[in-house]
Formats: C-alpha cells, structure tokens, sequence
C-alpha cells in the first residue's frame, strides 16, 4: 500500500506500508514479495521524501561496515535470509534502516 502526501510548495512525501512473509514463506513468496516491492519503489519520484513502514520479518545482523549508510550501530544478532533480502533491496534503493540508528533496550529491537 502506498500514499502520496502533498507538502509544502511543490513538494511531496510518498508512505509505503509492507508486510513482508515470514521466514517459513516458500522462496517463491518471499521473492514475489521482493519484486513487488521493488515494482512499488521505481514508481517514486526521486524528488519525493520517501517513507517505508513495514514488518519485513528480518533480522539484519551487525555487519554495519558492509552496509554502511543503510545500517546503523545498534543492531542485534545474525541475519537471516529476509535480512538479506531487505539490506539488498534498500542498498539498491538507498534506504536506511533507521532503527539501527538508535539505542533501543534489547527488548525493542524486535517484536
């Protein structure tokens, strides 16, 4: 699902919301999900603010080096393969995950 807000003079803002399958999904979902998403995000105008929301079912590991700029200090654990697939699609759609970005207790980093 996605929204095109109007903001200030000519600007706009597009929110996208998402749920992602969980790690039990066949590959098959999982991928479908992925290109759909992908589809979505081409459309945005690159003069938009762009906003993702979504549960994507992932655990992106520590690895803030490799993904530098899209993750932040604050992670937890391993990835696993819907991290994967999230750091691809926002490295490739220059995203950042920003709740890496923040200290959160352990309790909060996921749900």
């Amino acid at each position: 699902m996605s929204l095109r807000l109007p903001l200030r003079g000519d600007k706009f803002a597009t929110i996208i919301s998402a749920y992602a399958p969980p790690m039990t999904s066949s590959d098959a979902v999982k991928d479908k999900f992925y290109e759909d998403l992908n589809a979505l995000l081409v459309t945005v105008s690159k003069t938009d603010k762009l906003i993702v929301l979504g549960d994507f079912n992932a655990h992106v590991g520590r690895d803030h080096a490799a993904w530098q700029g899209l993750l932040g200090l604050h992670c937890h654990g391993s990835y696993n393969d819907n991290g994967l697939l999230l750091l691809r699609t926002c490295a490739e759609h220059r995203l950042l995950l920003t709740n890496t970005f923040f200290h959160l207790p352990t309790r909060e980093k996921a749900t």
